[in-house]
């Protein structure tokens, strides 16, 4: 009976979300949000979603109303977004140029849920987007971030990676990571090795992901050979193990055979497991995996692994275990054995 009553009011409910008529769209090409209604009245609903997101009723002119972008419209007596009138705007001079909101005095930043903000010192005619670089654009004579300017020099500015930059007087860590700063001033020799890491000379730097933190800086006598194993992980000289800028933990790797199991073998995709292994041992981050056989483990999920005997969770050995059995069974792993670990914990059930 229960079951049934609440089949029942799903179905009422998907019956009346169904048959609410919110009004015909504006203009269906360029906004599913912008709505008129059966009295005439403008109104916005983000995506048509009324149940979950609502409706807002506008004050908006019907007959001059004019639907510039997805959330942007104007009438012939405001610009709005989202349905909320945007009064830092100059109404008549006002446009949408490749999603960036415009007037003849100033280029807006979109803030989601407030509106557009001045974007201080740009320039309406020359600003653009600077593409596969979000948040980023530039115009004539400035770079900018968001709703930022940079202050550097822009005829030589430049991308070095996703995180680091670079002009002719200095090398700076990206914004996108925290504050915008210089890293070390440009001796002409700055190159990526991939999006995280980049070389210039025989030091290589890694991005201060870490809210407070400083790039991290490793500096070699020469650099012969740069092996990249991932975003994070990369050999140098075929002697030394670099992991988000650090020396690998176990001092005694084999770095020549060192390698990172892969996740998906079909696109050699590694997604940041802990594991991986040279000729001698199976490591879980960056440590020692007593007792594992290198030649046959392999990953069987996040945190577990195993050879042709044994299981492991992290490094530790699961006892009892029929290996060839051993796999994941919705939240857990089992084996024909009877045993159940939690795939989240790792602790047997």
């Amino acid at each position: 009976m229960k079951k049934y009553t609440f089949f029942l009011a799903c179905v009422l409910l998907s019956f009346c979300i169904s048959c609410r008529d919110i009004g015909k769209l504006v203009n269906k090409q360029k906004s599913s949000s912008y709505f008129i209604d059966s009295k005439g009245q403008i109104v916005y609903c983000q995506n048509g979603n009324w149940f979950s997101l609502g409706v807002s009723q506008m004050q908006a002119d019907a007959e001059s109303f004019e639907v510039l972008a997805e959330d942007i419209a104007k009438d012939k007596n405001a610009v709005y977004f989202r349905g909320m009138t945007q009064k830092l705007v100059d109404r008549n001079s006002f446009y949408v140029d490749n999603q960036i909101p415009k007037d003849r005095f100033h280029v807006y930043y979109i803030d989601q849920v407030l509106g557009f903000n001045i974007i201080d010192g740009a320039d309406p005619k020359t600003y653009e987007l600077i593409k596969n670089h979000t948040n980023w654009a530039r115009d004539k004579d400035h770079y900018f971030y968001a709703d930022d300017m940079i202050h550097v020099d822009r005829q030589t500015f430049s991308f070095v990676n996703d995180y680091f930059l670079k002009d002719k007087d200095s090398v700076y860590v990206s914004p996108n990571i925290g504050d915008f700063k210089s890293v070390v001033a440009n001796p002409g020799n700055v190159e990526a090795i991939n999006k995280y890491y980049m070389r210039i000379g025989n030091t290589i730097y890694y991005p201060p992901f870490e809210q407070g933190s400083a790039s991290i800086a490793k500096s070699f006598n020469s650099i012969q050979t740069i092996r990249v194993l991932d975003l994070d992980v990369i050999c140098v000289n075929n002697k030394t193990i670099l992991i988000r800028g650090k020396n690998f933990k176990y001092d005694h790797v084999d770095v020549p055979s060192f390698q990172l199991f892969t996740v998906d073998e079909k696109t050699d995709f590694y997604a940041g497991n802990p594991y991986s292994k040279d000729k001698n041992n199976v490591y879980f981050n960056q440590e020692v995996v007593p007792g594992a056989d290198v030649k046959t483990f392999i990953l069987i999920g996040d945190d577990f692994g195993k050879d042709a005997k044994n299981v492991y969770y992290q490094k530790q050995l699961l006892k009892d275990v029929d290996a060839p059995s051993f796999k994941k069974n919705g939240d857990f792993y089992k084996d024909k054995r009877g045993n159940k670990f939690s795939a989240l914990t790792g602790n047997k059930v």
